[in-house]
């Protein structure tokens, strides 16, 4: 398996952050270190993201609560269809942009 690499842009007052790879145990934490800094309206690219667990979930929600308590929002964009899935069966398909 590759490393997983992480790009963040910000444009029209969004941040958008595109993982690339499998978002596992293996990287929940620097995804965490990634998303902590970013405030206000942040949203996450899965078009490249091939796998997502439990442990992700965890740090994604822990950050739409913090970013949600402060006016902004998280939104998760293109997931491809398993972490889809994965995203709709913990109940979090509302995050995701249509």
């Amino acid at each position: 398996m590759g490393e997983t690499s992480f790009s963040v842009v910000s444009a029209d007052g969004v941040t958008v952050v595109t993982p690339v790879g499998e978002l596992d145990l293996a990287v929940k934490d620097s995804l965490r270190e990634l998303l902590a800094p970013l405030t206000g309206v942040v949203a996450i690219d899965l078009a490249d993201v091939t796998f997502l667990d439990s442990s992700t979930i965890g740090v994604l929600a822990g950050v739409h609560k913090r970013l949600t308590a402060s006016g902004g929002d998280l939104r998760l964009r293109n997931p491809q269809d398993m972490p889809r899935r994965a995203l709709e069966i913990v109940g979090l398909g509302e995050w995701i942009e249509s």
